[in-house]
């Protein structure tokens, strides 16, 4: 098994799939490797969601959730992309997430030679939009499982709640002047920062599962020193928990603030929060034997939990290390990984 893991990730993190490029290679690597297990794939294509490729042996079982794109390589690496050393397997993707996507096909392998049903879906879009999530929301494979395991790192803790994420634009605009007669412009820079100190007011570090974040993680104004600018844009983050709806959270972001702005919506996702009193969740706990977390960030949670509420996320790997240079999985974790999805696969039927 470990061996089955380590050949097939080390080549995997070597295939550039981050969200915004082609997908064709990571597509063609990974339904083949569904194939020589002897799973029959079908990618599901379309405007304006990247692939998705689904998977199924039998009906009716534990549905096992992964995204193959990552985010861009970026730089300040020591290592090569594959490389192994220790037990840890470096390179963009390794654990967030085609390590934990690995473990699914490899439980997948053993799921088949016992015969127990299961369905693998891999979305290639979650680190942008999740649209090939919601494309397949609707599918039997979502829909009909007893229970839907997302994969995603948490270090084997198994998470029923996971912060909502609304990100938007605000604009401020003024008029342009030289600097040395700024009586005879309207500064769009001076104009935002009354904005940006309510909107910092709001922030939260660190963070509790309870708290929101609010950051200002863009801003963009001016384009000569000896010009008063006439535009200033900025682009927010906001992470919220399950007791914010969109009315409390939009009054509380805006209401306080007293300027002229435009504004913008960019992403929406829900917050999301399970019963830990789910079957699916308590037999988790079991197999595990772990305990319940709540994530800051979102993850494509949200987008089947509206489908199944019997929708978890749990997976191997320390988050912390992803989006990071040196971003590594241990291959140990991905092996134990597989044990726990196969008994789990079995005993959801």
């Amino acid at each position: 098994m470990r061996e089955f893991i380590e050949n097939n990730l080390k080549d995997m993190v070597k295939i550039d799939s981050h969200s915004k490029g082609k997908m064709d290679k990571i597509i063609e690597f990974t339904s083949t490797l569904s194939k020589e297990i002897g799973l029959e794939p079908r990618v599901i294509e379309g405007e304006g969601f990247n692939p998705v490729i689904i998977a199924s042996h039998g009906e009716g079982g534990v549905c096992f959730s992964g995204h193959l794109d990552t985010v861009p390589l970026g730089e300040g690496w020591d290592y090569e992309q594959g490389e192994i050393i220790e037990d840890k397997l470096y390179g963009r993707g390794s654990l967030d997430m085609k390590g934990p996507c690995i473990s699914a096909i490899a439980a997948a392998k053993e799921l088949i030679d016992e015969d127990i049903p299961f369905s693998l879906v891999f979305s290639t879009d979650e680190e942008v939009t999740m649209a090939g999530a919601q494309e397949v929301m609707n599918e039997p494979e979502i829909t009909d499982a007893p229970a839907i395991v997302v994969c995603e790192p948490t270090d084997m803790l198994v998470v029923t709640e996971e912060k909502g994420v609304f990100q938007f634009e605000i604009k401020t605009t003024g008029k342009n002047a030289h600097a040395s007669m700024p009586e005879k412009g309207e500064n769009a820079i001076v104009k935002m920062l009354p904005i940006l100190m309510d909107i910092s007011n709001k922030n939260n570090i660190p963070a509790s599962k309870d708290q929101m974040t609010c950051n200002v993680d863009i801003i963009e104004g001016g384009n000569a020193t000896n010009v008063i600018p006439d535009e200033c844009r900025v682009e927010v983050d906001v992470r919220f928990p399950p007791q914010f709806n969109r009315d409390i959270l939009e009054k509380y972001i805006f209401d306080p603030i007293d300027a002229d702005y435009e504004f913008k919506e960019l992403h929406w996702l829900d917050a999301v929060k399970l019963s830990t009193d789910s079957k699916c969740v308590k037999k988790m706990l079991e197999i595990t034997d772990t305990t319940t977390w709540a994530v800051p960030y979102g993850t494509e949670m949200v987008r089947f939990f509206k489908s199944n509420e019997n929708t978890l996320i749990c997976g191997p790997g320390k988050v912390d290390m992803a989006h990071k240079p040196n971003e590594f999985i241990e291959i140990p974790d991905l092996v134990d990984a597989v044990d726990v999805y196969v008994q789990y696969a079995k005993e959801m039927v």
